[in-house]
């Protein structure tokens, strides 16, 4: 039960860290004006096909976060309910309160990981929605 709980909490940490990472929408030109799909310079194809997979990636990973951590809310009230109105006898009763615990556990480790990423995004200026601040040498 712990090893089952361990993995579900580290993927949706997990996910939660690459829904922070992948936020905004994707459109890298890579410097030479061609957007997304169309051929750059010199006869280079700029990567379309990887930022289209990577736009994808952010889609399913911006609709899974909510989802995951709505189920864990919905796992403690479950817990919370079914320890309150069938509490049992002792072995029944711990189980109830470590799935009650898990589920804050997993919610403070979601939760967390989400403010310590929007932490670093805000001293590195990166905001939501934006991108990495391209370095450049200032030109005389």
């Amino acid at each position: 039960m712990k090893k089952a709980l361990f993995v579900l909490s580290t993927t949706l940490s997990s996910l939660a860290l690459a829904a922070a990472q992948v936020t905004g929408s994707v459109s890298i030109g890579f410097g030479n004006g061609a957007g997304v799909g169309q051929v750059a310079q010199q006869g280079q194809v700029n990567g379309g096909a990887l930022l289209s997979l990577l736009a994808l990636a952010q889609e399913i990973v911006s609709r899974l976060v909510p989802f995951a951590i709505g189920l864990a809310v919905l796992a403690f009230f479950w817990f919370l309910i079914q320890f309150i109105f069938n509490p049992g006898d002792g072995e029944e009763r711990t189980k109830k309160l470590h799935g009650m615990g898990y589920s804050v556990l997993a919610l403070f480790l979601m939760v967390s990981i989400w403010g310590i990423i929007g932490l670093f995004g805000s001293i590195l200026g990166i905001g939501q929605g934006g991108s990495v601040p391209v370095p450049s040498i200032p030109r005389p």
